[in-house]
């Protein structure tokens, strides 16, 4: 009798121990298979993020450098304009916080510091183009992108730093309003490039 019933303590003891063992396994398992879900979540954050976001990530009136392998280095930009917020004009050489605004039909005086200056070459190029993602600059030739321009000057040096490299024009009858791509070549390669903003002017 003492057996049967020591056999069922026993037993029931087995059970118990069983029961708990069942419930404390899930605890274990659900914080991981959370944190598992959290890094899936994140990861697929990352790699849906719009390509717009990815690679059309732009900030107005900073010089960017796409390649620093040339003879081409630009130091500083200066940019002044001859009808829109005079007040702007005369601001220090910057890669940063270059005046952006303009209008239409404005002429904008361009200063470029570097140490580059080479009158018998065509090998440097300032272009201006409606914006696109900086990627889709990357198939197209040089001679289809100076076609398409907005403007395309010759820089060659700059012989003081009062004196304006070139004057160029962005004519509102051919070229609406909107962000502009300035680029910076060097032997048909883009070494440089700021965006700007161009508006109409208004009476």
């Amino acid at each position: 009798m003492k057996k049967a019933f020591a056999i069922i303590i026993c037993l029931a003891l087995i059970f118990s121990l069983a029961a708990c063992g069942g419930k404390v396994q899930p605890e274990e398992t659900e914080p991981a298979s959370s944190e598992a879900e959290i890094t899936a979540a994140s990861e697929t954050e990352t790699v849906t993020l719009p390509s717009s976001a990815a690679e059309d990530n732009y900030t107005l009136g900073t010089l960017v450098t796409v390649n620093g392998e040339t003879p081409f280095v630009i130091n500083g930009l200066r940019l002044d304009g001859n009808r829109s917020a005079g007040e702007n004009n005369g601001r220090p050489y910057a890669t940063e916080g270059i005046r952006s605004g303009f209008f239409l039909d404005e002429r904008i005086s361009f200063y470029i510091d570097t140490p580059y200056s080479n009158p018998d070459s065509e090998d440097a190029k300032v272009l201006c183009l409606p914006h696109r993602s900086f990627n889709k600059y990357e198939n197209i030739p040089f001679d289809e992108l100076a076609e398409e321009a907005a403007f395309c000057e010759t820089f060659t040096g700059q012989e003081s730093e009062e004196i304006s490299c070139f004057d160029p024009y962005v004519f509102s009858e051919e070229f609406g309003e909107g962000d502009y791509d300035v680029l910076f070549t060097y032997q048909g390669g883009i070494v440089y490039y700021i965006v700007i903003n161009l508006t109409p002017e208004t009476f």
